[in-house]
């Protein structure tokens, strides 16, 4: 296959900038801000978009987002991460660990953003970015990268059909977000005529994890503060540890809050734990609140804490870097529950979203297992874009 440096193809190839002020001219509304957090593989992370105001906008215009922009990390942890801006975030501007790589008609956006995640590429990315003390990736070597270029018909066709698993993995996280706020109307309307409790009257527990003993492989998944975000737990930066001998009560049960309650940025996030499929407990900065079932109904509960996440990262005690959550402090906190006779069929509803959720996640794995697959193959040629089709076709 033809191979052509992208300097070739590309009409801009640049990083952006810190606004004059850095975080303190973030703002409620505004002109999207990107940074490396937002930028994942395949797609965008919404949850800590930034804004900022006009005029901050206007000081970073040299360093505009448009529609078909592919964008990749170019610093720190999180290099050669890759992804399409999504046109519903524009107006917006990039971070200086950000690089906008705007194409020619000569190559399909979408198609070179396949390209940079393809195995082989982000190897040769990690690898080249490599530089001692600090990993980047500078315009000169995204520039000189030599990347396939077939005919532009063929790239999209590669793309489109890459593109409909994406496409439904999409449509199944509208339905979950449509489903949250759901949740939330529901539950605020029934905790209007309620009461409020402390969390420590209400809770049966209300103690940090474990200090794990990590392990390669048959071990026993243990949740960190980085699988707490966005009010959802992802399972994906957890890692294994030695199975728990003593301290049972520590894994995890349906309708589990988690807290994260160390750290600068990342104290007070909470999610609710809403799976009892799997044994899975959590690492020291991580508190577990349980719910006494005898006192309130768990799924009301976990979501009434949720609203407090404000109040919870204001609780935060020590020096930047080092701040704690105390339980006490957390568990004197009042959160609004629903009257006892609403609070049965509220809870059957909520945990009927939440299976519904987690079947519609556990097919949005299964469509990234699949579009994972089939992305090597399809760049060098070993299927065919028909043969790809029919095996999307089959899943979707």
């Amino acid at each position: 296959m033809k191979l052509i440096k992208l300097g070739d193809v590309t009409t801009k190839i640049g990083s952006g900038a810190t606004p004059r002020g850095g975080a303190n001219v973030y703002q409620p509304e505004g002109t999207a801000f990107i940074r490396s957090q937002n930028v994942l593989d395949n797609r965008m992370r919404l949850d800590e978009l930034a804004r900022i105001d006009d005029q901050a906008a206007s000081a970073l215009r040299g360093v505009t987002v448009e529609a078909g922009d592919v964008l990749l990390n170019i610093t720190g942890d999180s290099i050669a991460r890759c992804c399409l801006i999504e046109e519903r975030v524009l107006p917006a501007r990039v971070s200086q660990h950000v690089a906008i790589i705007r194409t020619t008609t000569a190559m399909d956006s979408r198609y070179l953003q396949r390209v940079l995640v393809n195995p082989p590429m982000k190897n040769y990315l990690l690898a080249t970015s490599d530089g001692g003390t600090r990993n980047a990736l500078t315009k000169a070597m995204i520039s000189t990268l030599e990347v396939p270029c077939p005919p532009i018909a063929e790239q999209r066709a590669i793309a489109e059909v890459l593109g409909a698993l994406d496409d439904k993995i999409v449509a199944n996280e509208c339905a979950v977000g449509i489903g949250e706020k759901l949740v939330r109307a529901l539950f605020d309307r029934a905790a209007r005529n309620g009461s409020r409790e402390r969390i420590d009257k209400v809770a049966s527990l209300i103690t940090r994890g474990v200090t794990p003993k990590y392990v390669e492989s048959d071990g026993m998944t243990v949740l960190n503060q980085k699988c707490v975000r966005g009010q959802r737990v992802e399972l994906s930066p957890a890692r294994m540890m030695m199975p728990l001998e003593s301290r049972r009560e520590r894994i995890l049960r349906r309708n589990d809050v988690l807290v994260n309650s160390t750290g600068f940025g990342t104290l007070g996030r909470a999610a609710r734990w809403t799976r009892s499929d799997l044994e899975v407990t959590v690492d020291s900065h991580i508190t577990i609140v349980r719910f006494d079932d005898k006192l309130t109904e768990p799924a009301c509960a976990g979501v009434g804490l949720l609203e407090l996440q404000s109040q919870i990262e204001a609780l935060a005690e020590g020096s930047t870097g080092q701040t704690e959550l105390r339980r006490d402090l957390l568990g004197a906190l009042e959160l609004r529950l629903a009257p006892p006779a609403m609070q049965a069929e509220l809870g059957r509803q909520l945990r009927q979203f939440d299976d519904l959720a987690l079947a519609l996640r556990t097919e949005n794995d299964r469509l990234a297992a699949t579009r994972d697959e089939l992305l090597p193959p399809l760049m060098s040629g070993k299927i065919r874009v028909s043969d790809a089709e029919k095996t999307v076709e089959a899943v979707v």
